[in-house]
């Protein structure tokens, strides 16, 4: 309805007439349904206002975070992210979103669904690519940051509560997110393996090229990756040229005998892929932490520290 403005049909009144006589005359329903900017064109007099209310008007504000002291399960704004929180696909996703998480989501979107909805699917498909495998509060700030860069202005508006700067935005766009989404899956569907070798190899870009042309040789995949790493892991100074027959000959000899059971040592973790462990993981928290106090809160919440100073007051 925030269109009629700018009609060259006569303007808005007689729009609004027009739309009168259809439910007067002919008895067809009308629902008027428009942006923040239409409010002015049921704002201008008495009767304008009366006819675009008909039976009654909603305004649909964005959702509200919990008040001080309330119960964030029972608004609107937990309840709604409750039920989203479902919707993932991340295997290191927790069951629940935790409080702190919840309130940066709503400070960056401010409880406008549209903006939660688009936030919550681009920083899952960041933490599948990163290999975070969860939504985290460093993801979240990086897509909002680079993703929505356009909405920021409205944020900052909305934030400041100042009627007089959230009057500037008649409406809240997205431009051409729907398509940055949609790149975003297409990319991620054919970097699956990619991702899946990267993981495996700990990032090492020559162990990956050489699977890569092994694998178009005819080798099948799951035979080589153990072998890859073996072949790396026994003789890192080779070139690529000279662990391929070693690999090949290793391959042989697998596909003629049955796989034998064997123990595997634990793999060293590199400091740059600490953001891929479990949530639980000293490491991870670290990986998370811009600085020493939030290591120690991150802990100190994990419950996974003893807690002395409780321990000693105790008496026992």
């Amino acid at each position: 309805i925030q269109h009629l403005s700018i009609r060259a049909s006569g303007g808005a009144e007689k729009m609004l007439n027009f739309f009168v006589t259809l439910v007067n005359e002919i008895s067809i329903p009308v629902v008027m349904v428009g942006t923040p900017k239409a409010r002015p064109i049921f704002e201008m007099d008495l009767r304008s206002a009366r006819r675009g209310a008909g039976f009654g008007s909603i305004l649909w504000e964005p959702m509200e975070k919990s008040a001080l002291g309330e119960n964030v399960l029972r608004t609107e704004w937990g309840a709604f992210t409750n039920k989203l929180w479902k919707y993932q696909w991340l295997t290191k996703a927790s069951e629940e979103v935790a409080d702190e998480l919840r309130d940066l989501w709503f400070d960056l979107s401010q409880g406008i669904m549209d903006v939660v909805i688009k936030l919550f699917v681009l920083s899952q498909i960041r933490a599948v690519v990163t290999g975070t495998e969860r939504i985290t509060a460093n993801i979240l700030k990086a897509v909002y940051q680079d993703e929505l860069k356009p909405i920021h202005p409205m944020m900052e508006a909305l934030r400041s509560g100042d009627s007089s700067k959230i009057a500037r935005y008649s409406d809240l766009t997205i431009p051409d997110i729907d398509k940055k989404i949609l790149e975003l899956s297409n990319l991620l569907e054919s970097s699956k393996d990619q991702i899946r070798k990267s993981v495996r190899y700990g990032g090492n870009d020559q162990a990956i090229r050489l699977h890569n042309m092994l694998v178009d040789m005819g080798y099948e995949s799951d035979l080589l990756e153990p072998l890859i790493e073996r072949a790396f892991e026994q003789h890192p100074d080779l070139q690529i040229k000279d662990l391929m027959p070693i690999i090949l000959n290793w391959y042989q000899f697998t596909e003629q005998s049955p796989p034998a059971k064997k123990q595997q040592k634990p793999k060293s973790i590199k400091v740059k892929d600490w953001h891929t462990l479990a949530s639980d993981d000293f490491r991870f928290m670290h990986s998370q932490a811009a600085n020493e106090e939030q290591m120690l809160e991150a802990v100190q919440q994990s419950g996974l520290v003893f807690n002395t100073d409780r321990w000693l007051t105790s008496g026992e």
